[in-house]
């Protein structure tokens, strides 16, 4: 840490002057400059620290009250149930019992009351990934938000920092029920059924009723969500991105960007957003789905909903499997190229 060498650079001052027989006011000020940068420094890695991804927790969805958003501390005041289970993620250990430390979903359940019809929660990862858990087995069983493995915190690398845990040794049936690919690393939000459909454009806000009264178009072709998604072709419903923008009444310049921004960090990273070029908007014709399959279903948190981006067939080379992005939030206009 940088503090340690201001710390000690101090410290040879006071040294210093001890040997020219400074007084003691001198030396009590020298080590509260010492103890003072010192903290500083604390301080500033504490900050860096809890801004990374994933030391938040967001609960929303249909709630019966408003929904939050946790910080760390909030989180570590809450997580104070212990799940005693093997880890199937572990292909090295796994018959090894974990002392996993967390917050009980069932105990978010509580606090945050879903609203009457909700059957299932999702939980949504840093890097995209999204588990969906039925509510009634999430009331039934123990699982875990887990943020703490043996009284240590879960490294990156091993899932955290906040690890979705299923209490597969204490209740033996969570084994078929929930095998491991429902097992989520990363988890930074919690969807209490489906959120209503809200998508900010510059300075207007748009919610289903208004996406709705905009000009309709589909999509036919597979899709590239995958997770829940069909493998076969499926016939999506929405609005171009094109005409939401324009009935936001932002100005499009020539040569410049759309940074569409979703829920999960991946899809919101300042460092690397995910960019549409303005240029391609008409011939592309990028879509903002909103329904799906020949009942036009709204789709659901399970499925990426309720608004994700499309890639039409004509723009598939240019645009991949990145460019389908679930939970879209948010439509920024920016001049010039990247």
């Amino acid at each position: 840490m940088q503090g340690v060498p201001r710390l000690a650079a101090l410290a040879a001052l006071a040294l210093a002057a001890c040997a020219r027989g400074p007084s003691d006011a001198e030396l009590a000020r020298l080590h509260a400059e010492a103890v003072a940068a010192n903290e500083a420094e604390v301080a500033s890695h504490a900050d860096q620290v809890a801004a990374e991804p994933g030391r938040t927790l967001t609960i929303t969805g249909q709630l019966d009250g408003p929904g939050a958003t946790l910080d760390w501390a909030a989180i570590d005041a809450a997580a104070t149930a212990h799940v005693r289970t093997v880890n199937p993620q572990n292909p090295t250990e796994r018959d090894r019992v974990i002392d996993f430390r967390g917050i009980l979903v069932r105990d978010l359940l509580d606090r945050y009351r879903a609203a009457a019809g909700v059957t299932e929660i999702t939980f949504v990862a840093i890097d995209g990934f999204r588990s969906t858990v039925d509510l009634a087995g999430l009331r039934s069983f123990r699982v875990l938000l887990a943020i703490a493995a043996d009284g240590a915190p879960i490294s990156r690398a091993s899932g955290g920092p906040i690890f979705l845990v299923f209490p597969h040794s204490e209740s033996p049936e969570t084994v078929a029920l929930y095998p491991d690919r429902y097992w989520s690393f990363y988890v930074t939000d919690v969807i209490v059924g489906t959120e209503p459909a809200r998508l900010a454009v510059g300075e207007r806000g748009f919610d289903a009723a208004a996406l709705a009264a905009l000009p309709a178009t589909t999509l036919d072709g597979p899709v590239g969500w995958k997770v829940h998604w069909p493998s076969t072709p499926v016939h999506l419903l929405g609005v171009r991105v094109l005409d939401v923008l324009r009935a936001a009444g932002v100005t499009l310049p020539p040569g410049g960007r759309v940074i569409v921004r979703g829920k999960a960090p991946i899809h919101r990273d300042p460092a690397d957003p995910l960019v549409l070029a303005i240029d391609d908007l008409d011939r592309c014709g990028f879509l903002l789905a909103t329904r799906w399959g020949a009942d036009g279903a709204p789709i659901s948190a399970r499925l990426g909903g309720p608004i994700a981006l499309a890639v039409p067939p004509a723009c598939a080379a240019t645009y991949g499997d990145r460019f389908w992005i679930p939970y879209v939030e948010a439509l920024e206009v920016v001049e010039g190229a990247p």
